[in-house]
């Protein structure tokens, strides 16, 4: 059996889902069951509670072969570095509680680092944490900037008529589809083919630059000319906040993309194993254009 923490969301329901199509057993953990009830229709057992709560986890740990985790951001938290580091000591005292022996971590490029990475700050610390445990195998996934993240450039085209961000134009930089991230992350889960701590890159399947990205999704969507528009970051954080994001958040996702352009989060190097394989070109074609189609 795995528990998987955050089944409902981007990368957890993927991994959940392929889990369970391989016949694994699965605690779905998540707070709101509604978001469940695909896995459970497919399989999964739901476990509904706060992450916070180390004693709930502790229970829904117990009995695992292999416990995914991952921390995710809390949009209107008023400290999200005191938030992350609530949900990551839980989950660390539920793994010593349980007895878990084998843990999948999502972390980030910039894992590596708590300095001038903005919000993956938070996952690093719990990467020392978790790397700092007797008797745990620990394999790390740091996935860099997912593909995902344009789905918030669709307002912005749809009314502005560009796209935009404080990323410069002119870093090249990877980006990675979330459907890659899972795959590599139920085949380790399958197999534990890990002991010790370790860590794995996986870098999408080449690098880009935001003019390449913009013109990528120009040409799918018939606006060819769509232009890149490199924001303050000033006004990247007042465009968060207007999206209800807290400042705290914002503040942290702005230190996010300062380390995206001074290279702190293109540290992983590049071989077989980091690359992983779907294209921007086939995300925005056969993904970002039905998300653009369906915002009103």
């Amino acid at each position: 059996m795995i528990a998987i923490i955050g089944a409902s969301g981007n990368i957890g329901s993927k991994t959940t889902e392929a889990l369970l199509a391989a016949g694994q057993q699965i605690r779905a953990i998540a707070r709101h069951a509604d978001k469940l009830q695909p896995l459970v229709e497919k399989g999964a057992e739901a476990w509904i509670g706060d992450a916070a709560d180390s004693e709930f986890l502790t229970r829904a740990f117990e009995g695992a072969e292999a416990v995914f985790l991952i921390i995710s951001a809390q949009m209107d938290s008023s400290d999200i570095a005191a938030y992350q580091d609530v949900i990551g000591t839980s989950q660390v005292a539920a793994i010593k509680a349980a007895g878990v022996k084998n843990v999948l971590f999502i972390s980030s490029q910039g894992g590596h680092t708590e300095e001038k990475t903005g919000i993956v700050a938070g996952v690093a610390r719990q990467e020392k944490r978790l790397n700092a445990l007797e008797g745990v195998n620990v394999l790390t996934l740091r996935p860099t900037y997912f593909m995902e993240n344009t789905f918030n450039s669709i307002g912005l085209i749809k009314n502005a008529g560009i796209n935009g961000s404080a990323i410069k134009p002119d870093v090249s930089m990877p980006m990675i589809a979330t459907q890659d991230i899972a795959k590599v992350a139920a085949e380790k889960l399958l197999q534990l083919p890990f002991t010790g701590k370790s860590h794995l890159d996986l870098l999408g399947d080449r690098n880009y630059t935001q003019v390449e990205v913009t013109q990528i999704i120009g040409a799918a969507i018939g606006k060819p000319e769509l232009p890149y528009v490199e924001f303050s970051y000033a006004d990247q954080k007042a465009g968060l906040m207007q999206y209800g994001i807290s400042e705290s958040v914002a503040d942290a996702y702005v230190g996010l993309y300062e380390g995206i352009n001074i290279g702190q989060l293109s540290h992983g190097v590049r071989n077989a194993e980091t690359t992983t394989p779907t294209s921007f070109e086939w995300f925005v074609e056969n993904v970002f254009k039905h998300a653009y189609a369906a915002n009103a």
